[in-house]
């Protein structure tokens, strides 16, 4: 189990140090005069919806998904295999919650770094 932890913290500061050196380098900046324009414009629309659709889709499911096993957790009573498949549940559910919302954060920072999304300076 240690030699696993360590791997991981190992794995994750490596990952954080290649990240922070390719990001405090300057970027080219691409052209996107093609996606700022209006012929681009619902691409953009139909992105944003589905962004938004496929998040509140995953939270939708997450809520029902806490809410089931958790009710199957306090009717599994003393049964050790129902408790443990509950608890089971739970966990795949709040790490797929964490993958999702890991991945539209990556998105996002990939977004702002080609300059498609971020704060407009005037």
């Amino acid at each position: 189990m240690k030699k696993y932890l360590a791997s991981a913290i190992s794995g994750i500061g490596t990952l954080f140090f290649g990240i922070s050196t390719a990001l405090a380098q300057e970027l080219p900046k691409p052209n996107m005069s093609v996606w700022q324009s209006d012929k681009m414009k619902p691409v953009r629309d139909f992105a944003d919806i589905g962004i938004g659709v496929i998040l509140g889709v995953a939270v939708l499911y997450a809520v029902i998904m806490i809410a089931w096993y958790g009710i199957k957790l306090q009717s599994a009573g003393g049964d050790l295999i129902k408790s443990q498949e509950a608890k089971h549940g739970l966990k795949a559910t709040i790490v797929g919650v964490g993958i999702t919302f890991g991945a539209i954060f990556i998105v996002g920072v990939i977004l702002y770094v080609l300059g498609l999304v971020g704060i407009k300076s005037a």
